[in-house]
């Protein structure tokens, strides 16, 4: 009871002391310039004091996220980061961030101690206007975050603009040095909507971000222009209509993303501050992005955790709260961090790692006890009135709610953006008339998974972009014919035929090679000795799942192409083999 009591004077007296400084709601912003980070450190002997109060032994870390399958991405993606002390945040959520293929998070400020206040939140006495703020954080953040495992950071939100162009450049720059991506602000309105493009487990991921303008009293200063840097703005009318710009712009946005990434992620800082429901603006600014393209929205700003939407098969996560934010309210400490599942360019899995962030400090770490019951509750609750059906699991000491998609994994009809660049062809360079071809094709591992693995066939230079086409629609296929070996070009003969040469010299044969498959050897037909036990010289592919048959994927490309198959002939038959008649 005297401990609580003497907490309780001693926030008394912090109060007492900021509202006499002019530094609480009425009068201006935590930080003043010349402050680099909160103003609250000017009296370090006491907040000193009453985070010390707050800390636990037993606090728990994050563990990593669970191991991806192959073909599997881990995106992490958290709310806002506020990192204004010059110290380490993250130390119990390190472990999850940085196992995420892609982790993303908000910067809430500039990395800057350079810069002026901005005057869009200053009144004409130079006094900051009620209820805004201005933060800036020491600039070794940006390593500390790129040490936690950040891969990216959204910009693009109310505060990044906070000490003009000259922090957000050093910000850009303290970001690039430690390898940190970033999106949503920039030298220029060109770079600020230049989206960040990854490749994660063989799929490209895209990444755009904007805020809304209904988080600051305008958007002078703030916006990036043609020559000035800034952040990008959405816009929408009372009624929460989007503005003709913003359409337009998200839009012509996503459809560039598009082109470019098989998986698309948009970040707004958008809606009200302290709110459990999404706004209109929200709402429609999200579902319009789906239509447009978007795989994924996600959204910050109003400090607490609101409710997931799964629109047109597409989740909506419409506010992830808080991650690493020092703030005194404590409705603004329940968060968490949402793991996106990915494969083949669509979302399988969402997963909610509930965070409770240390009172008045905000380090987040892994919620307990009765805050997790209060977190998993409101992401469940919230997220049920939007339609969307969670399940709370519990592993241990691992606690989170699954939201599964509700669609079943959608038919490949084209391959991924970085499967594309592995499909090409080029001129040999010592066989005149001849083309490499570069592709890929299924293979078993050792526990019979299958894994996608590079391939090379020779073959004539005019057949070339059908055998592209050959082994993409083999590879497309639901089948996933298992290739280990392929052959193309050989200079050989036709066994008995006088000298003749074979489609293999010409270019215009080529053999797949499976162990499980019958071969022909010296002219005889064998069977390969790690087949199961077929009679010898017999085939039976009914006992074995990856033999060359008549109606399988293999052969039905290349006959969609006029190719010819050694299973068809009518004597010495070569299951393995194609040709193409001619030349």
């Amino acid at each position: 009871m005297l401990r609580q009591i003497a907490k309780a004077t001693a926030l008394i007296l912090l109060a007492a002391v900021l509202f006499a400084a002019g530094w609480f709601v009425g009068a201006g912003g935590w930080p003043r310039e010349g402050a680099p980070w909160l103003g609250l450190q000017r009296f370090g002997w006491l907040t000193g004091w009453l985070d010390r109060s707050e800390d636990r032994a037993d606090t728990a870390s994050f563990a990593p996220a669970r191991v991806a399958s192959p073909g599997e991405a881990s995106l992490l993606f958290v709310g806002d980061l506020l990192p204004l002390q010059d110290r380490d945040y993250l130390t119990h959520a390190t472990a999850l961030i940085a196992s995420a293929d892609l982790a993303v998070g908000n910067l809430e400020c500039p990395l800057s101690t350079h810069g002026r206040r901005a005057a869009l939140k200053l009144d004409e006495r130079g006094r900051v206007l009620r209820n805004e703020y201005l933060f800036r954080a020491p600039p070794s953040q940006a390593q500390r975050l790129a040490d936690a495992g950040f891969d990216a950071l959204t910009l693009a939100n109310n505060h990044t603009m906070d000490f003009g162009g000259e922090a957000l450049l050093e910000t850009l720059a303290q970001l690039d040095a430690a390898g940190i991506a970033h999106t949503g602000a920039g030298p220029d309105r060109a770079a600020a909507r230049e989206p960040i493009v990854r490749e994660v487990a063989g799929q490209t991921v895209a990444l755009l971000a904007y805020v809304s303008a209904g988080t600051l009293p305008g958007t002078d200063g703030f916006a990036a222009t043609d020559e000035l840097a800034g952040t990008v703005f959405v816009g929408g009318s009372p009624e929460g209509e989007p503005t003709a710009t913003t359409r337009e712009m998200l839009r012509n946005d996503l459809r560039a993303a598009g082109k470019r990434a098989d998986f698309v992620v948009v970040a707004f800082h958008w809606g009200t501050e302290g709110t459990d429901a999404p706004d209109p603006l929200p709402r429609r600014l999200a579902r319009l992005c789906i239509d447009a393209g978007a795989d994924l929205v996600v959204g910050h700003h109003p400090h607490k955790l609101q409710g997931i939407e799964i629109y047109q098969g597409r989740p909506i996560a419409y506010s992830l709260g808080n991650f690493a934010f020092p703030t005194p309210w404590e409705s603004n400490h329940f968060s968490a961090a949402l793991e996106v599942r990915i494969e083949g360019g669509q979302w399988r899995e969402l997963i909610v790692h509930p965070v409770r962030l240390r009172f008045r400090a905000g380090d987040p770490a892994p919620a307990q006890g009765a805050d997790l019951d209060e977190i998993v509750r409101r992401v469940t609750t919230l997220s049920e009135q939007l339609g969307t059906a969670c399940v709370y699991e519990e592993s241990g000491t691992d606690a989170r709610v699954i939201i599964g998609n509700p669609s079943p994994a959608r038919a490949r009809t084209a391959l991924l953006k970085a499967e594309e660049q592995r499909f090409f062809a080029r001129p040999h360079s010592e066989l005149e008339g001849m083309s490499t071809v570069h592709f890929l094709a299924w293979d078993l591992q050792g526990g019979g998974e299958k894994v996608s693995m590079e391939r090379t066939v020779v073959v004539r230079t005019t057949l070339a972009p059908e055998v592209l086409e050959i082994f993409r629609e083999i590879y497309l296929s639901p089948e996933r014919f298992p290739i280990h070996e392929v052959i193309g070009y050989d200079y050989r003969t036709v066994a008995g035929g006088g000298g003749r040469l074979s489609n293999h010299a010409l270019g215009r044969a080529i053999d797949i090679n499976r162990a499980e498959n019958p071969m022909i050897q010296d002219g005889e037909k064998i069977v390969h000795p790690d087949e199961p036990p077929y009679v010898p010289g017999e085939w039976r592919p009914g006992e074995d799942p990856y033999s060359i048959t008549p109606d399988g994927s293999v052969v039905a490309a290349f006959k969609r192409r006029g190719w010819h198959w050694g299973g068809d002939w009518t004597s010495c038959k070569d299951y393995q083999h194609f040709d193409k008649p001619g030349g």
